[in-house]
């Protein structure tokens, strides 16, 4: 049997995108480690296509997986003996993550150990479990949350806007003296006449802005909603949403350091568990998806409320390397 050079450059890029997704699955991939990925993918459509391939073989890996998940998790909590190389460990978590259905995109991080490249522009950020405020200008004070990026906007040379490249940030002009603080988050536009408070919160392409104060217009396409004090408004690619009243103590408990779930569907609960926690909780059972979870707990103990769901439901609980949990 005999190989062409056509060939041979298939298998050698077959054998790279793999590497690169087993380097996603691991959680252990850097900022120049995305950049890396990118200026490969780049260089030709046998490069992208390739790295589709290999996401599909990791992510349809199915049950199969589950010996190589124990064999990681072994090697890892082994105390003596060789140590377990990289490109083994990797492989392992790499399974682990296609055995609990995960997607392997290369514009998402997997286990939030880098940054996505829509985020790479921002002009503030803040990491898994993160909390940070910023003083935009003298009247206007920016709260950001766990895994949010912003780009600030700026019109001759003074800051009278953001983007909302992800995550949820809360806007407090209460001292302006008039004018207009524009945001953009995903295709919508909002509008705050000042002096307001107002919160955004970004994830994936849903977007929520909740009013707490003053007066704030939300456009998307030729759609548009107002919103007074203590309303809010959702959008994302099934449009503009109807107006709702909201509590404040539970839209903004983020702020006070903790999480409020009230009635909240299990999986709704997980999504946002795991902004706020790094490595992965990822829900196994489907007869738990129709549960739902309540409760209070502080954004610097997310495993609290993992064990009251694991304890609430008789839930089984698989720990596995890089903070991944597996539930049901």
């Amino acid at each position: 049997m005999t190989f062409t050079n056509d060939d041979k450059s298939k298998k050698r890029l077959r054998h790279e995108a793999d590497a690169w997704v087993r380097l996603l699955a691991s959680g252990r991939a850097t900022d120049e480690d995305a950049r890396a990925l990118q200026r490969w993918r780049a260089q030709g459509p046998m490069h992208r296509a390739a790295f589709e391939d290999a996401k599909r073989l990791w992510r349809d890996f199915g049950p199969a997986g589950e010996r190589l998940i124990a064999q990681a998790a072994a090697n890892a909590a082994r105390p003596t003996g060789p140590r377990m190389n990289r490109r083994a460990f990797l492989g392992g978590m790499a399974a682990a993550a296609s055995v609990a259905g995960v997607a392997l995109l290369a514009e998402h991080p997997l286990l939030g150990g880098w940054t996505p490249i829509s985020e790479w522009g921002a002009d503030y950020r803040t990491a898994t479990g993160e909390q940070r405020t910023v003083r935009l200008r003298e009247d206007v004070v920016l709260a950001m949350n766990t895994q949010t990026s912003i780009e600030v906007q700026r019109q001759d040379g003074r800051i009278d806007g953001m983007t909302l490249l992800a995550g949820e940030a809360a806007i407090d002009a209460m001292t302006a003296t008039g004018g207009l603080f524009r945001i953009s988050s995903g295709a919508g536009r909002i509008t705050a006449e000042l002096p307001a408070r107002l919160e955004v919160r970004r994830v994936g392409e849903r977007t929520c802005v909740t009013c707490l104060r003053g007066r704030v217009a939300v456009q998307l396409g030729d759609q548009q909603r107002t919103l007074a004090a203590r309303y809010q408004v959702d959008y994302g690619e099934d449009g503009l949403q109807a107006v709702r009243a909201i509590e404040p103590e539970q839209v903004s408990a983020w702020r006070d350091g903790v999480i409020v779930f009230r009635n909240t569907p299990l999986p709704d609960a997980i999504s946002e568990i795991n902004r706020y926690r790094r490595g992965r909780v990822m829900l196994m059972d489907k007869a738990l998806e129709g549960r739902s979870v309540s409760g209070r707990f502080p954004i610097t103990r997310m495993d609290l409320a993992i064990t009251q769901i694991q304890q609430a439901f008789s839930a089984r609980v698989t720990t596995l390397p890089g903070d991944i949990v597996l539930l049901g």
